[in-house]
């Protein structure tokens, strides 16, 4: 099919080695543009570190500049294996928002069937309205149950399963039918960073596998009254480190 990706990076960040959009040319899609709406470096670390933490940061940066190869882990049944995935060709549109006329029109002009969002903003219905079939986005908790923001830490703090939800993206909120969802692997010991590094793994391959469900025609776009489940926000240092604690401590 034929993809348009929505991501928030800084200017410097490179695509080539993106483990999402390279699994997308290895599964047969064709990643017609990639959109990127600039944040600044300062800004952009700040934000990994608060939700990675600086261990896993540290981690993310070091393996990006030393490993330049195309290797990957991939799961299939519970099993892992290395593959080789080419780099990402697709072409990279850095604009201001994604919300603005530039985007509109790039979007509109490159014409995707689907529409995949990567730790976006809330986007306005005109650009959604473009995907011949929809747009959709990984949320790192169970859906409609937690919707918004640091789900994942949220989702520790009341002692619930964490998850990745694949779902369709409405102009509200996490509001989107879920199309697939996932429950991940908590062990004793881990943190909240370590959580995140694993939904985002996860979320590679649901997302996949959602793309196998629009494609195949099983699965079209739906919505979640927002009655169902709540909305949650940025949650306060002392609750993130009680739930960071209690992750730890089992």
């Amino acid at each position: 099919m034929r993809i348009v990706m929505f991501a928030r990076v800084p200017g410097w960040y490179s695509f080539r080695q993106d483990r999402l959009a390279r699994r997308f040319q290895a599964e047969g899609h064709e990643v017609v543009g990639i959109v990127v709406e600039k944040t600044g470096t300062l800004a952009s670390l700040r934000e990994w570190i608060h939700k990675l933490g600086p261990r896993v940061v540290i981690q993310k940066i070091f393996k990006r500049l030393v490993n330049r190869r195309s290797s990957e882990q991939a799961q299939t049944n519970g099993v892992r294996r290395i593959v080789n995935y080419p780099p990402c060709k697709a072409r990279v549109y850095r604009i201001a928002s994604h919300n603005s006329d530039e985007c509109l029109k790039i979007v509109g002009e490159l014409q995707p069937e689907v529409l995949v969002l990567r730790g976006c903003l809330i986007v306005r219905r005109g650009v959604l309205q473009i995907p011949k079939f929809g747009a959709i986005n990984p949320h790192y908790a169970l859906l409609p149950a937690y919707r918004g923001m640091e789900v994942t830490e949220w989702s520790v703090l009341h002692g619930d399963p964490c998850a990745v939800s694949v779902h369709w993206v409405t102009e509200a909120v996490d509001a989107g039918g879920v199309i697939v969802s996932r429950q991940i692997d908590v062990k004793r010991g881990d943190s909240l960073g370590q959580l995140r590094e694993k939904c985002a793994a996860l979320s590679v391959e649901l997302i996949v596998e959602a793309l196998k469900k629009i494609e195949m025609g099983k699965i079209r776009p739906t919505g979640v009254p927002l009655s169902e489940g709540r909305q949650y926000f940025v949650m306060h240092p002392r609750l993130y480190e009680l739930a960071d604690r209690r992750l730890r401590l089992g």
